[in-house]
């Protein structure tokens, strides 16, 4: 806190500045001998704001006291061409003792040609009665009469006690400089001063003088960093502070910018030492601070300005040694403190500003820099009006997609549309700054696409404007309007047969949003199926087999070999995304997942640019996602909460891309355990928007069974129930999309409903007998023998476990089964079997992360009058670090002869502690990736 008087007194001015005290003892010993009769010459030197004026006037002071007659001038630019400016201010006022002056005492007309004579005269009657010093500021600025006048004296004052003591800016300029005043003198000065830059300590000093002793260290420091030794910068510095601070206490560190300092003597002060510093050296200034954050900003000086290249390295090195420029620890390059170049940057007129920024941007795009580079002097200026603007901005904009910087991108192609484009360019920028608008949640998105359709020419082009337009309605829940578009659209591609095909898978996924819709375009491509076998494009063809699938009438044998027909078709590209999407839902349907994320690979490849909206790369996404959660790694979908996460006030309606994702998610977070979580997230994927979406389908089913993990079996079978109401009006009846009947029949035995619970679970056994997967018809059958009960319940749930036992690797669906089978063991008397298999359920779930069936099967156990076994240590935290470093060598694909070599270990070593990291972490060899948390959530390796 500064003193109580802080706010009272002005800054402080001692009498002999910091770091004065040599030149200004050399200075008054040369007073001091003038007292004898030979007077001299001395000369202070120093940059801008280096306190010439300051050592100056306190030499004048301390002559003063021992009566020695000081006569003053200031030079000014105002006055520098005004003839005897400076020796008017000098002798004014000057007359014999013991009158007041008047025009006789100048010997006559103020501008005759003997005044110089007369004013020697003069000068030598005042020195006959003492010594005198002559005090000149800024000599460098003299009017030229004076100045040849004071030159011509300093050849006499070896016979007078007279002193002339001049200051004069001394520093390295980007123009050559002036002659000195010793130069023009044409004889050597008696002292030759030169005011360095204020040390640390002196600076510090300033600092404790003006703030007061109990200045914050941190403050205090960055004061001096912010402006090196200038004391002119670091007086105004100190100024705004105490002004600031009046009455109040001081801050902790400095404003980030001169906005926040007030009065704003810091400005002033800069400015007027860029005006002392020339207009050439000044601009250069100014200049620099535009261009600092270029590796190469003094080359880029050169070339955008008219400089000497040959004074720039000294110039710069001036600056840096006077604390105003210094190295940047990263690039090496000199760059200005931020507080210095907000000031610089201020005193410019914007126009200026805008013009180096033009001009860098040019040279760094015809040089070749990356967009990067051109970009970042291009956005903070208006238009340019040039091709080669429009390129950098469009280049960067993609990298910046690539990149995952979605806002970079948007803020880039917003700025490019300002620059000439043609329609053509202007329509692709436009397509991909409103899919990133509508990602983000901008409202401007939809009108950004919609006048990128309008601009496109092309059918391609027109075919890639309008799915981007209809899949961003539909996320803002305007599935008709998206519709609309879309069958504007198919009545100009009558003549060409892939077009027509891509805008009809393209309407058919989007009207998969809105049930009535979707039934009446599955309705339309029977009608062409029977009229046209032969002539229905592969992705009809998909499309029609999913709808058969979900309506319980095809098996996952007979959907599979479809698959593999349609997918060894040739395609146009404009319909790969489409197939693809279809056929990896079917194949994720009928449990092959491998060939499901074989698809999803192949797929995202055809989407070619997969920030672009995208229904079928959307239905891509939701494969992707939900193959996840089929296998059991929830961890994996949980990873990348970017896909799935809501943040607060950005709330998704249902019907939008995101609603699939997180439903997922929800069921992830409830197998998990993190039943808060979920909780949150799906009160944020509120109501609103096409009720009518599968996707809001899909989020009803994961939010019944949060409710039911969270015991509340009513809100549970209200949600089920509620799902299935809306996947019958779609025709959906296969429990393969949702299986809600074997969920709400859970829901009515924990209510007391068994009959209600056994009808539901029979009708789903029915239905998954057609589809025929170990998945389907064991949950199934786990949900009838719980409705059952008793003998019969038990013989359905234990066939139930041995089906989800038996294929490749086990599936999530049997930890619920193995439950089911203990409890109905433990109710018929065999305890010991019961034990049996709840131990077994809380090893698989320890092995796959499912912490909330672990609980349920260690209470579970308990009840079963067993002491539940000490969990044991897995998962990744239980690998020791030669058995990590040996996983992770095996995930990246090395034998176990070639870890060995590069471990320098025996092969059998190797082996061992593989299997320790199989056992510990509950997976097979190519499941490592997967388990050590190195692949992203669509399970390729990152």
């Amino acid at each position: 806190m500064p003193s109580p008087a802080l706010q009272d007194r002005a800054p402080a001015s001692p009498t002999v500045p910091w770091e004065r005290a040599e030149p200004l003892t050399r200075a008054r010993a040369l007073v001091r001998r003038a007292g004898a009769g030979a007077g001299g010459t001395v000369v202070l030197r120093g940059a801008s704001g280096s306190g010439r004026s300051t050592a100056l006037r306190a030499l004048a002071r301390d002559t003063e006291r021992h009566g020695t007659t000081v006569l003053r001038a200031r030079c000014s630019v105002q006055e520098e061409g005004v003839d005897f400016g400076v020796l008017l201010q000098l002798f004014d006022g000057l007359a014999p003792p013991g009158r007041p002056p008047a025009p006789d005492d100048w010997g006559g007309s103020l501008h005759g040609a003997d005044l110089p004579s007369r004013l020697w005269s003069l000068l030598r009657s005042r020195a006959a009665s003492g010594p005198v010093l002559l005090a000149v500021d800024d000599v460098h600025l003299a009017d030229a009469v004076s100045r040849r006048w004071l030159a011509q004296v300093t050849h006499r004052l070896d016979r007078l006690p007279v002193v002339l003591a001049v200051t004069e800016r001394w520093q390295y300029d980007l123009v050559l400089p002036r002659p000195s005043f010793t130069d023009a003198c044409r004889v050597p000065a008696d002292e030759i001063c030169l005011l360095a830059p204020l040390g640390a300590t002196a600076a510090r000093g300033l600092v404790r003088s003006v703030l007061g002793d109990d200045a914050p260290h941190a403050l205090t420091e960055e004061c001096v960093g912010a402006v090196g030794g200038n004391p002119m910068l670091l007086h105004a510095l100190l100024t705004d502070l105490r002004e600031m601070s009046a009455g109040g206490p001081l801050p902790d560190r400095l404003p980030g910018s001169c906005a926040d300092l007030h009065p704003g003597a810091f400005t002033c002060a800069l400015l007027r030492w860029l005006h002392d510093a020339g207009a050439e050296t000044a601009d250069a200034v100014r200049t620099l601070a535009e261009l600092q954050d270029e590796d190469d900003a003094p080359a880029l000086l050169v070339a955008v300005t008219d400089v000497d290249p040959s004074r720039v390295r000294g110039w710069t090195g001036e600056l840096t040694r006077q604390g105003l420029l210094r190295q940047d620890p990263h690039g090496g390059r000199p760059v200005l403190h931020p507080l210095v170049r907000g000031a610089v940057r201020d005193t410019w007129d914007r126009h200026r500003r805008a013009d180096v920024r033009r001009r860098a941007a040019e040279l760094l795009h015809r040089r070749g820099d990356p967009e990067e580079a051109v970009v970042r002097h291009l956005l903070p200026i208006p238009a340019v009006g040039a091709p080669w603007a429009a390129d950098a901005l469009t280049g960067a904009a993609a990298k910046a997609v690539h990149d995952g910087r979605a806002g970079e991108a948007i803020t880039c192609l917003r700025r490019a549309l300002l620059e000439p484009l043609s329609d053509v360019r202007r329509s692709e920028a436009l397509i991909r700054l409103g899919c990133l608008e509508v990602r983000g949640e901008r409202a401007s998105g939809v009108r950004h696409l919609a006048e990128a359709l309008r601009l496109q020419h092309s059918a391609g082009g027109r075919v890639r404007a309008a799915t981007a337009l209809g899949t961003a309605l539909v996320a803002r829940g305007e599935v008709h309007t998206a519709l609309d578009v879309l069958a504007e659209l198919a009545e100009g591609f009558a003549d060409s047969t892939d077009l027509a095909h891509a805008v009809q898978a393209a309407t058919a996924l989007i009207s998969s949003h809105d049930g009535d819709s979707w039934l009446r375009v599955v309705g339309e491509l029977r009608r062409i199926e029977e009229q046209s076998p032969d002539g229905i494009a592969p992705t009809a063809r998909a499309l029609l087999t999913e709808h058969g699938a979900t309506a319980g009438r095809l098996s996952a044998a007979e959907v599979m070999e479809r698959v593999r027909s349609l997918t060894r078709t040739p395609l146009d590209p404009l319909l790969e995304p489409y197939l693809y999407a279809s056929a990896a839902t079917l194949a994720q349907w009928a449990d092959e997942l491998p060939e499901a994320d074989r698809l999803v690979a192949r797929g995202l490849v055809a989407c070619r640019t997969p920030n672009l909206l995208h229904p079928g790369h959307q239905s891509l996404l939701s494969v992707a996602a939900e193959a996840e959660v089929m296998r059991g790694r929830y961890a994996a979908l949980l990873a990348d909460t970017a896909l799935w996460e809501v943040l607060p006030g950005n709330r998704a309606a249902p019907g939008t891309e995101n609603a699939h994702l997180r439903a997922q998610a929800i069921i992830a977070l409830t197998e998990t355990g993190r039943l808060a979580e979920a909780r949150r997230l799906a009160h944020d994927v509120t109501a609103g928007g096409a009720h009518g979406s599968w996707e809001w389908n899909e989020f009803l089913y994961a939010r019944g069974l949060l409710h039911m993990a969270s015991d509340e079996p009513g809100a549970a079978l209200a949600d089920l129930l509620e799902c299935g109401r809306r996947q019958s009006a779609r025709e959906v009846e296969s429990p393969i999309v949702t299986p809600w009947r074997s969920a709400a029949a859970d829901c009515h035995v924990a209510l007391g409903s068994p009959e209600r619970a056994a009808a539901l679970a029979r009708e789903e056994l029915r239905l998954a007998r057609v589809w025929g997967t170990p998945r389907t018809v064991g949950r199934a059958l786990r949900a009838l023998g719980v409705a059952l009960g008793g003998r019969h319940g038990l013989e359905l749930v234990e066939e139930a476990a041995e089906l989800l036992r038996g294929g490749a690797e086990p599936l999530p669906e049997l930890l619920p089964a193995l439950l089911s089978l203990g409890r109905s063991l433990h109710e018929a008397g065999q305890s010991r079997r019961a034990r049996a298999v709840f131990r077994e359920a809380v090893e698989r779930a320890e092995r796959t992360g499912a912490v909330r069936m672990q609980l349920v099967a260690r209470a579970a156990l308990r009840d079963c009058g067993a002491r539940p076994r000490r969990a044991r240590h897995t998962g990744t935290t239980a690998l020791t670090s030669s058995e990590r470093r040996i996983a992770q060598l095996a995930a990246a694909g090395h034998s176990n002869v070639e870890i060995a070599e590069l471990l320098h270990l025996a092969v059998r070593t190797v082996e061992t502690h593989l299997t320790h990291c199989y056992r510990k972490l509950g997976i097979r060899r190519g499941d490592l990736a997967v388990a050590l948390g190195e692949t992203d959530w669509t399970g390729r390796t990152g």
